[in-house]
C-alpha cells in the first residue's frame, strides 16, 4: 500500500547490516496481522515491539531508528 515506505526501509537494510526489512501482504499473514493488532496498512513494525502506522519517508525512518 506504501511503495515509499517499502523502498525507504529496503535501501536502510541494504546500507545497513545491523538492520533487515521484511515486507509482507497483511492479507496473507494473519498471525502477523493479529500479533501486532494491525488495523490498517502502511504499518511498520521496529524491534518486534514498537508498532507504527502511516506513511513513512527515509528521514522519518532513520529518525525512529536511532
Amino acid at each position: 500500500m506504501c511503495p515509499d515506505l517499502v523502498i525507504a526501509a529496503q535501501r536502510i537494510a541494504a546500507e545497513n547490516p545491523n538492520v533487515t526489512a521484511h515486507v509482507y501482504d497483511i492479507r496473507h499473514f494473519e498471525d502477523l496481522k493479529n500479533r501486532y493488532n494491525v488495523m490498517s496498512v502502511p504499518c511498520m513494525v521496529i524491534n518486534d515491539d514498537k508498532v507504527l502506522f502511516g506513511k513513512k519517508n527515509l528521514g522519518q525512518i532513520l529518525e525512529l531508528l536511532q
